[in-house]
C-alpha cells in the first residue's frame, strides 16, 4: 500500500472535492482518483461513492473507518521520520518540567557532566501533560514526569522514581499556620485560594480536593508563576496546595500545613519514554543516572 495514497484519501474525505486535493498536492486530478481506486482494490470495498447528478463527494462507513486508522498511521509514519532523522544526532531530546528540575534534577547534573551527557541533552522544559504530548508527537524522546496518579499506559515505559506530598501552604501571619495537627479540607472552605495553573498539575490536586469535599473554593488569584504564587501567600492574600518539597529552609513566613485525610493522589515521578522507541547508548546512560535521583517518600525515608 503506498502512503501517499493514504494522504490523498485523508484529505479528500476533508474536503470532498477531487480538484481541491489535486491543487493541493500539485497532481493532477485522475491521480487522486487512481489513489482512491488502489485503496479500494487494496481493502476490498467501496470507500467513495461520486453523486454525479448532485454533484457530491460522499464518504463510505468503510471510508470512515480507514480514514480514523489512517490518522493514526500517519502519526506512526510522521514520528519514524522523527526518530530515524535523529538517529545519527548527539543530541538527546529530553523533557524536564520547572519543579522537577529545580527540586531534583541537581542530584545528578555533575555524574551526567562527568559522562559528557549533561552537554548533549536538548531540553524542553514544560509541564508534564506538555511534555507527554511532546513525547507522542517524537519532539521530547524521555521526560521526568509528574503526575497525581502513577502512569498506567501501555504506550509507555514507564520507570518509577518515587512520590512526594502535597501540602496546604499558609503565611506565617494565616491562623492556621499555628496549628499542630493536619488540617481537615472541610475547614478550608472559608479560605481564599492562590491556584497554581499553566505548567503545573497542583491545579489538579486543588480542584480534586475540593470536588471531594464538595467545596467551592474562593480563587482570588491565578498564576503559573511559582515565585509569585509563593510572594502572594507569604503576603497572607491567600492559601495553597503545593508539593511539599517545594517550600525550602530560605522560603520564610511560609508554613507546610499536613492534610488529614489525603486523597491517594500524590506527587509522583517517573522516567517516561514511548515503548515503541529504541534507545541510543547515551539515552540508555541518561535513564540509568536519573533512576539515581533521590525521590523522599512521605515518611522522609528514600525510594
Amino acid at each position: 500500500m503506498n502512503t501517499r495514497d493514504l494522504s490523498y484519501f485523508r484529505i479528500l474525505v476533508e474536503k470532498r472535492n477531487y480538484t481541491e486535493v489535486a491543487e493541493m498536492f500539485s497532481v493532477s486530478q485522475p491521480t487522486i482518483t487512481q489513489a482512491v481506486k488502489r485503496l479500494e482494490k487494496e481493502f476490498d470495498s467501496k470507500l467513495v461513492h461520486v453523486d454525479r447528478v448532485h454533484q457530491k463527494t460522499e464518504i463510505t462507513r468503510s471510508g470512515y473507518l480507514l480514514y480514523e486508522k489512517s490518522k493514526v498511521i500517519q502519526k506512526n509514519i510522521d514520528l519514524a521520520r522523527k526518530e530515524i532523522k535523529a538517529s545519527d544526532s548527539e543530541k538527546i531530546k529530553f523533557g524536564l518540567p520547572p519543579i522537577i528540575g529545580t527540586l531534583y534534577f541537581p542530584q545528578v547534573v555533575q555524574k551526567l557532566a562527568q559522562e559528557s551527557l549533561f552537554q548533549k541533552l536538548q531540553i524542553s522544559e514544560s509541564g508534564s501533560s506538555e511534555l507527554l504530548n511532546e513525547l507522542d508527537n517524537g519532539n521530547v524522546d524521555i521526560a521526568v514526569i509528574a503526575t497525581i496518579k502513577p502512569i498506567q499506559n501501555p504506550k509507555y515505559e514507564v520507570e518509577y522514581l518515587g512520590s512526594r506530598p502535597f501540602s496546604v501552604i499558609v503565611s506565617a501571619k494565616n491562623p492556621l499556620s499555628k496549628s499542630t495537627k493536619p488540617v481537615d479540607f472541610r475547614d478550608l472552605m472559608a479560605e481564599r485560594f492562590i491556584r497554581l495553573t499553566g505548567k503545573y498539575i497542583h491545579s489538579q490536586m486543588l480542584e480534586d480536593y475540593c470536588k471531594y469535599y464538595e467545596i467551592e473554593p474562593e480563587v482570588v488569584y491565578d498564576t503559573p508563576d511559582i515565585s509569585w504564587f509563593k510572594s502572594l501567600i507569604r503576603a497572607n492574600v491567600g492559601i495553597g496546595i503545593l508539593v511539599r518539597d517545594e517550600v525550602g529552609e530560605y522560603d520564610r513566613d511560609l508554613v507546610c500545613l499536613d492534610i488529614a485525610n489525603p486523597l491517594p493522589e500524590s506527587f509522583n515521578i517517573s522516567v517516561v519514554r514511548r515503548k515503541s522507541y529504541i534507545l541510543k547508548p547515551d539515552e540508555q546512560k541518561l535513564v540509568d543516572i536519573l533512576q539515581r535521583m533521590n525521590i523522599k517518600n512521605t515518611n522522609g525515608g528514600y525510594y
